[in-house]
């Protein structure tokens, strides 16, 4: 299903004030390449966003969800005419043993320093809700490449 996306932020069972991040950093012409972002990808065809974040936590980690909380929908657009669509979850338990990523390198960080290193500006504000695992609903932003010209809260 092109451009319909799955994102989820795990929070750390030891140290709960941590979640893990993805530094992408291994593949070419990546539209993430060298931001931080969560753990995540494409909702396959005949999958439903609640499988796909399963598949896509597995096969980017190792890990599998025991717990998950659905957070929202967030759908982003460029002046370009690029667009995605993002079902955002929290995730609070799982089990397994974190393995290498081939599409970036894992890191567990504390919400103030995932904000002081490179990602999406957008992240910043439904993280706000997924931190917490709180529900925001629908939001939308409108991106010129790397710049945030717009935020649209429902």
């Amino acid at each position: 299903m092109k451009n319909y996306f799955t994102l989820a932020y795990i929070r750390n069972l030891e140290d709960k004030e941590k979640f893990l991040f993805l530094l992408r950093n291994k593949k070419k012409n990546d539209i993430n390449k060298g931001k931080y972002i969560g753990i995540g990808g494409h909702v396959e065809e005949g999958e439903s966003p609640d499988q796909g974040i399963d598949r896509e936590i597995f096969e980017e980690t190792g890990l599998i969800v025991k717990n998950k909380i659905h957070c929202g929908s967030v759908f982003y657009r460029d002046i370009s005419g690029y667009h995605e669509t993002m079902e955002v979850y929290y995730v609070d338990d799982y089990k397994g043993v974190l393995h290498e990523c081939n599409e970036g390198d894992l890191h567990w960080l504390y919400p103030q320093e995932f904000m002081d290193l490179p990602h999406w500006k957008a992240d910043e504000i439904f993280l706000d809700y997924v931190f917490q695992g709180k529900v925001f609903s629908k939001m939308s932003f409108l991106y010129d490449k790397d710049n945030l010209l717009e935020v649209v809260k429902e």
